[in-house]
């Protein structure tokens, strides 16, 4: 009964130190990992007024490169508009055509 009792007394005491020691080695690791992140430089953010001067100069741009539509612009896009009704009575011909649920339960019936 004693041996078992200093062997329970043994094994408690060496998982107290296993424990202790990983402790250790977390708060090592924990270390560590925060002088890392302490070392890292953040980058320096511009001044917004360089930001906002940087944009109105990209705006500026962009719609001075715009240019007003021209005759084939519209053209294109009236031959686009009249393609694409054509292509959707097509598609709903095609689709009145093909067999449905409901038709493949009324033939069998």
């Amino acid at each position: 009964m004693a041996a078992g009792l200093a062997l329970c007394v043994c094994g408690v005491a060496f998982l107290a130190w296993r424990i202790e020691r990983q402790a250790m080695q977390l708060r090592m690791d924990l270390i560590a990992a925060t002088s890392k992140i302490e070392e890292k430089t953040f980058p320096e953010i511009p001044d917004f007024d360089e930001l906002r001067e940087s944009l109105e100069d990209l705006i500026a741009d962009t719609i001075g490169n715009m240019r007003t539509p021209q005759l084939a612009d519209h053209l294109g896009a009236m031959a686009q508009q009249f393609f694409q009704m054509k292509m959707a009575k097509q598609m709903q011909e095609m689709g009145s055509l093909l067999p449905t649920l409901g038709d493949a339960e009324e033939s069998v019936d």
